[in-house]
């Protein structure tokens, strides 16, 4: 068995949420696979055309949402660690 190297333990999920820039504009839709307090892992497609700094968004009315870093990537997938002062949840 492989030891585990991570601060948190990883929660594995499959829950659709959003991609967006900084600035609020959109890009994509992608799939949460696994979720720690620090991160996270997304299935997306075109992983390698996304900013390295982003805003995902996991909630359908935009509510619950998290800036993040983009820490690695491949084809399919990118791992995203959460920034440490979080996001304001957006006014209603």
């Amino acid at each position: 068995m492989r030891a585990e190297y991570r601060k948190n333990r990883r929660h594995y999920v499959v829950h659709g949420a959003r991609i967006v820039r900084p600035d609020g504009s959109g890009l994509v839709s992608c799939r949460m696979l696994d979720v720690s307090g620090t991160g996270a892992r997304l299935e997306v497609k075109g992983a390698d055309s996304l900013p390295d700094q982003l805003i995902l968004v996991l909630s359908h009315d935009g509510r619950l949402r998290r800036q993040c870093s983009v820490v690695w990537r491949s084809e399919t997938a990118i791992g995203v660690e959460f920034a440490a002062s979080g996001l304001p949840s957006k006014a209603t």
